[in-house]
């Protein structure tokens, strides 16, 4: 598998070292094929038993992405940091985990802005639904939607993402290395006229497709494209009330690579056009919801049992840190049980140091990547529970990894 994905899509042969060591606890189903698929909901879901299965699509209409963003999205909610690009640099560190464990063509969940492409174009799921406490990501998502939509080569993608002028004749290919897309991409001068232009063409594109934006959400949708503009390749993920820390740039984030030279999903044709074509199929669908809300994650179980459709990887990011009081933990934990799910369903999470470092934290980076069993979680989370995100993040670890 991690041969086939270095060639195939992203060339990402990581320098990884092993996520997990044998659980201390090994939950009771683990390994067995037992499924996990049970269902618990404050608001009742469609239930799967009213409708038959039907087969999952190659491809969803517009009319059916339009219907499933507006009908599973919760109201907008505040978070205290503008999300446009990821601050994980350790997002490509469980690639080659994920591609000898995860099950593709099952449902991908994430959470966040673009690090979702590079493992949605390892797992190649048949449904990948991306959530997000904020509609402002929702918005961005539909965004790259158009771009991936519109574009015709990765420098391309870039230049529409800048909203900079794009030369056809002297793209650098298919071949060319991340960085020459990206030069390639910045070569022209940014211009505000061309910006309104850019920016028109795409929100026309969305529009296209049924989608309709009120006052709001088409300043938010500027704003965004306008971060982008104004900011270029320099644009890093900022707190609301800043606290001094550098982030990485999308420059660095776009170009990450590891020991071997390996890249995310822009690293490679095959895994840009892997996700161009998830795009253009509408099986990316952004939703606006909270992981312990009462609508968005139960309705996304509700969508997927109807389409029996088990979850190959819930990517939370960090997300279950604020998730750890009484009431909330609850509420996540229900959602998690009514997630159609089997015992090759993973977790991935991301751990950022706060001044206590994770085990498997590579050496110049904040934060660490790890992939955890959705069997196991829900068993332990049964069992002993879970007292902080620490010890969440690094169960299975050894006995006093999480104390």
């Amino acid at each position: 598998h991690e041969i086939a994905w270095t060639r195939r899509l992203l060339g990402l042969g990581l320098l990884l070292v092993a996520c997990q060591s044998p659980p201390v606890e090994r939950s009771p189903n683990a390994g067995t094929g037992a499924s996990t698929n049970a269902a618990g909901s404050a608001e009742a879901p469609p239930s799967a038993s009213a409708v038959p299965p039907i087969v999952p699509p190659n491809s969803l209409s517009e009319g059916e992405f339009t219907r499933l963003f507006h009908e599973l999205s919760e109201p907008d909610r505040y978070f205290f940091s503008d999300n446009f690009v990821s601050n994980e640099t350790s997002y490509l560190q469980p690639i080659a985990e994920l591609s000898a464990r995860a099950a593709k063509g099952g449902a991908y969940l994430g959470v966040g802005p673009e690090q979702n492409f590079s493992y949605l174009a390892l797992l190649e799921p048949k449904l990948a639904f991306i959530v997000d406490i904020r509609r402002a990501n929702a918005l961005e998502h539909l965004l790259y939607k158009a771009i991936f939509e519109a574009a015709t080569s990765r420098s391309h993608f870039v230049a529409l993402l800048l909203a900079r002028d794009y030369d056809a004749e002297t793209d650098p290919g298919p071949s060319a290395p991340i960085k020459a897309v990206l030069a390639h991409a910045t070569r022209s001068t940014p211009d505000p006229k061309r910006f309104s232009e850019l920016h028109a063409m795409l929100v026309k594109k969305l529009q296209s497709k049924g989608l309709s934006f009120e006052a709001e959400d088409q300043k938010t949708l500027t704003a965004t494209h306008r971060a982008f503009f104004d900011r270029g390749l320099e644009l890093s993920f900022e707190l609301h009330d800043k606290n001094g820390r550098k982030y990485p740039r999308l420059s660095e984030l776009l170009s990450a690579e590891d020991s071997r030279g390996s890249t995310g999903f822009l690293g490679t044709e095959a895994a840009f056009r892997a996700v161009q074509q998830l795009q253009r199929d509408n099986r990316i669908i952004p939703v606006v919801g909270d992981f312990a809300g009462d609508h968005a994650i139960l309705r996304i179980a509700a969508e997927l049992r109807r389409r029996a459709l088990p979850v190959s990887v819930f990517y939370t990011s960090n997300v279950e840190q604020y998730l750890m009081e009484p009431d909330k933990w609850k509420a996540w934990t229900r959602n998690v049980e009514a997630l159609p799910s089997n015992e090759k369903s993973l977790f991935l999470r991301c751990y950022l140091d706060q001044g206590r470092r994770h085990p498997l934290q590579l050496q110049g980076h904040r934060t660490a990547t790890v992939v955890a069993s959705f069997d196991h979680f829900k068993w332990r989370n049964k069992t002993r529970g879970y007292g902080s995100f620490f010890q969440l993040v690094t169960d299975g670890l050894g006995a006093d990894a999480g104390h």
